[in-house]
């Protein structure tokens, strides 16, 4: 089908459609005043990006102190810290992050939700050859509209010989992961960050986490954001039954746990709640 007609389409119907990777006139302001266009161009070419001053070195320092306090040795050698949504003040003002916020409604939709909080550590002579697909777990081809997209926050920065996080540029554009043999051969590029800078990809990007060559650390935490019609691979539903926690956690979280959304609203003899639906079904094509 054409590109007028599908214009035609969305126009008769009333519906704010737009196109993959493209951006709502009601987004496209946020975007401008926060300095996104061009990681969004970015992103739109090679299926990466690099945001530049997402939030400040101090907040950057209280998260690494969170992970390496919450995590734990995992298969590998590396350290991980799982579900840390909820879990600290800091981690919650990174995953509302006004950028990361508005870079995660462009890439997965104005109903996104958070699909993985977690916190890693590597040190020196860690980390592995190769490189993955994060959407490895959809079936293929992948659709044109991004499934997810990932955010990763380095505590400390991201160097090459630090263990930065490598990718394959414009392997989105193939909507598949890599064959086995594409995944040791790839080559790749490490996107280096300053601290306080965050980097973020297209689930269908090819990437990985080569070894780091030096002393210390590489703290990252990676913020997974979902489009509305794939299931978040982790579960904070429960926070939003906790209203202490509700009351003082930042803005944005009742959208990144999926508030307004009418998953699991029908119980008992109660139906759906078609308020909720509507604003989802007119949510989800922005």
């Amino acid at each position: 089908m054409a590109e007028a007609d599908i214009a035609e389409q969305a126009a008769e119907f009333g519906a704010n459609w737009i196109g993959p990777y493209e951006l709502s006139e009601e987004l496209r302001p946020r975007i401008e005043e926060l300095g996104l266009t061009e990681a969004v161009e970015h992103f739109r070419e090679h299926g990466y990006a690099l945001i530049r001053e997402a939030g400040p070195p101090s907040l950057m320092d209280e998260m690494r102190e969170a992970i390496h306090m919450h995590a734990k040795p995992r298969e590998g050698g590396m350290a991980g810290a799982p579900m840390l949504l909820g879990k600290h003040p800091a981690v919650d003002a990174v995953a509302t992050l006004p950028k990361i916020m508005a870079f995660g409604e462009f890439a997965c939709g104005k109903a996104m939700r958070v699909g993985r909080i977690v916190g890693s550590i590597k040190r020196k002579g860690q980390g592995s050859p190769g490189v993955h697909s994060d959407s490895n777990w959809m079936p293929i081809p992948l659709p044109e509209h991004n499934l997810l997209a990932t955010f990763c926050v380095p505590c400390e920065g991201m160097t090459e010989e630090g263990g930065a996080t490598c990718v394959v540029p414009g392997s989105h554009r193939l909507r598949r992961p890599p064959s086995p043999e594409e995944a040791m051969s790839a080559k790749t590029v490490p996107i280096e960050a300053e601290k306080g800078d965050v980097a973020v990809w297209d689930g269908a990007i090819w990437h990985g986490s080569p070894e780091r060559k030096i002393d210390g650390t590489r703290t990252l935490l990676h913020a997974t954001y979902q489009r509305l019609y794939t299931q978040p691979i982790d579960d904070f539903r429960y926070l939003l039954e906790d209203e202490e926690y509700m009351a003082s956690a930042p803005e944005g979280m009742r959208q990144l746990l999926g508030a307004e959304l009418f998953f699991h609203t029908a119980k008992g003899e109660t139906d759906t709640d078609m308020t909720k639906f509507a604003y989802a079904m007119e949510a989800s094509k922005v």
